[in-house]
């Protein structure tokens, strides 16, 4: 329950987004292909698919009960779901029938937004009125599980899809490109900017929708001086966020390394948050961490006992299974050995 997101700028002007998957339970993960008009039948509410989407499903059963962490479709809208305790307000399903609204659970909305929707805009005129979210129970754990999301385009644009309004969304434009879990996201601006506000020369409105820029080399910090270190949402945004705003300008080819070295500032060891469930006490850890390149269309991911990259491309969708592809990246670490090598050429041997 200690995922966190953040989307990075290329200097050429392309959008590329990571996420981790932090969990305190075991669950199945697969890299999937899901072609337009496949019928999930395992829903909440059976429904076909809209468009083709890439990206990695989740479940106890991923093979019953599939559903997207995180994806990309047709359009290149790329995005994923994360945890949303206590601040989610689910309704019974006959209060979201009884509006005309199709009714899904929690952990459906991202699958649903993703083979649904064109655009940000599309998201956004039309999510409130196509479904609610409903309190009965599922597969997963349970419970419908809380959840809300981020997307991104292929402009580097940004928005945030929390249900926490009875049988509807607030979506907010996401200004930094960071996400985590609760409370809700502007409670995590607002923070963000009394921290930025004491650690540099900035002042802010404090409206939702205000730009916040790259802390430029030049510009006077005191950096991450005083920011808390533990896992709690709130203190990983500001990690994440102060992260990003730090980080340096990057090329494509530097990109996804970048994201994966800011996402170190909020990975989650064995052992380092602990949750008591009775008599029990669960430990978090980071299953994997998830990379897109968004104008390519390509994933890469990584587990928490391999970092080797594993990848998977969008390819010619025409040429797609009729149902659901699966694609595991889940394996055991491999090392390469060190290579004999006694001359080189000059910057060959640089890093």
């Amino acid at each position: 329950m200690a995922c966190t997101g953040i989307e990075l700028m290329s200097k050429q002007g392309n959008p590329y987004w990571a996420r981790t998957q932090d969990f305190e339970r075991h669950f199945e993960y697969s890299g999937v292909k899901i072609p337009k008009g496949y019928e999930f039948q395992s829903t909440f509410t059976p429904f076909k698919t809209q468009t083709n989407v890439m990206g990695i499903v989740w479940a106890k059963d991923i093979h019953k009960s599939p559903v997207l962490l995180d994806g990309i479709n047709d359009y290149g809208i790329c995005g994923g779901s994360f945890y949303f305790d206590h601040f989610f307000k689910y309704v019974p399903t006959e209060e979201i029938t009884a509006a005309g609204k199709v009714a899904i659970r929690g952990e459906e909305l991202c699958t649903w937004i993703l083979t649904h929707y064109r655009s940000l805009d599309d998201i956004k005129n039309k999510l409130n009125d196509d479904i609610g979210i409903t309190n009965e129970t599922g597969p997963m754990m349970g419970m419908s599980v809380p959840q809300h999301c981020v997307f991104h385009d292929e402009t580097g644009r940004s928005i945030v899809v929390e249900p926490s309004i009875a049988n509807g969304f607030r979506i907010f434009e996401n200004p930094l490109g960071v996400f985590t879990n609760a409370p809700t996201f502007d409670w995590h601006l607002s923070n963000l900017k009394t921290w930025l506000e004491r650690t540099t020369n900035r002042s802010y409105t404090y409206k939702v929708d205000e730009p916040i820029e790259q802390i430029k080399l030049g510009e006077p910090t005191s950096g991450l001086v005083g920011i808390p270190a533990d896992y709690k949402p709130e203190s990983r945004f500001l990690r994440a966020a102060f992260s990003k705003l730090l980080s340096i300008e990057v090329d494509d080819d530097e990109a996804l390394n970048q994201l994966y070295q800011l996402l170190t500032a909020v990975n989650t060891p064995k052992g380092s948050l602990r949750i008591n469930q009775g008599d029990d006490t669960l430990v978090a850890w980071t299953q994997y961490t998830a990379g897109y390149d968004i104008k390519k269309k390509i994933l890469y991911a990584f587990t928490y006992d391999n970092r080797n990259l594993r990848s998977l491309t969008w390819g010619d969708p025409s040429e797609w299974k009729d149902g659901i592809s699966y694609f595991s990246f889940i394996s055991k670490q491999t090392a390469e050995p060190f290579e004999a090598k006694d001359e080189w050429g000059e910057g060959e041997n640089t890093i």
